[in-house]
């Protein structure tokens, strides 16, 4: 196994909340559990570390990134930031860009939530929003976004949010239809009212899975 895809494992454990912020990464039992060495784990650990998903403390190893309130709302701001000049640059394309994924995602969504699948309906939510800003075709722009999401898991598993998710998902309609319409102002105070939506919140205990192995699914 390479390097990359242990970076994928962990990375998928800790987005699906197996591997709790501020769980220990302890690299002997984790080389064990992939059968590699520790070499390759802490390359993977590196890489984990460079996306925000994994801290190292001194004398103490590597952990799954715990952050604070105030971080949670610089990471939700930084995320509406690069959204807010995604749709300029997408409204600015001189072909209007295809929206078919969006609509698809966003119903998808809707009917997930009817459905009381959340986890689900969670995960669209968030696909939405990867390619929302995939539409600008800038591969810079796109990576960054795609970054600052995987530390949104860990900031909700954090904080649990108190949200209207139907007010989110009629955002997510607004947004296709103000794409559609044009409207720039109007989209870029759309995406700072969801994001504001968002960030209210207040701390979660979540319980995760004890069992190193479990929770990476090897």
């Amino acid at each position: 196994m390479q390097p990359e895809e242990i970076t994928r494992v962990i990375a998928e454990a800790i987005a699906e909340r197996r591997l709790v912020p501020g769980r220990r990464l302890n690299e002997l039992e984790l080389s064990r559990i992939f059968g590699v060495s520790r070499a390759m784990v802490r390359i993977a650990l590196l890489s984990l570390h460079h996306d925000g998903l994994v801290t190292f403390e001194a004398n103490r190893g590597a952990f799954v990134c715990k952050p604070t309130l105030d971080e949670a709302h610089f990471l939700f701001e930084a995320i509406a930031a690069i959204e807010r000049s995604a749709v300029d640059i997408i409204l600015a394309a001189p072909t209007p860009a295809s929206l078919d994924a969006l609509r698809s995602t966003h119903a998808k969504q809707v009917k997930a939530h009817a459905r009381e699948q959340m986890r689900v309906s969670e995960q669209l939510a968030i696909d939405f929003h990867r390619e929302l800003v995939e539409l600008t075709r800038n591969p810079l722009l796109i990576d960054a976004h795609r970054k600052l999401l995987l530390r949104y898991r860990i900031a909700t598993a954090v904080f649990k949010t108190e949200l209207d998710y139907c007010a989110l998902e009629d955002h997510h309609g607004e947004i296709i239809e103000l794409l559609v319409s044009g409207s720039a102002s109007r989209l870029r105070r759309l995406i700072d009212t969801h994001w504001r939506l968002v960030i209210r919140g207040h701390v979660s205990v979540q319980i995760g899975v004890d069992n190193l192995s479990d929770a990476l699914r090897l």
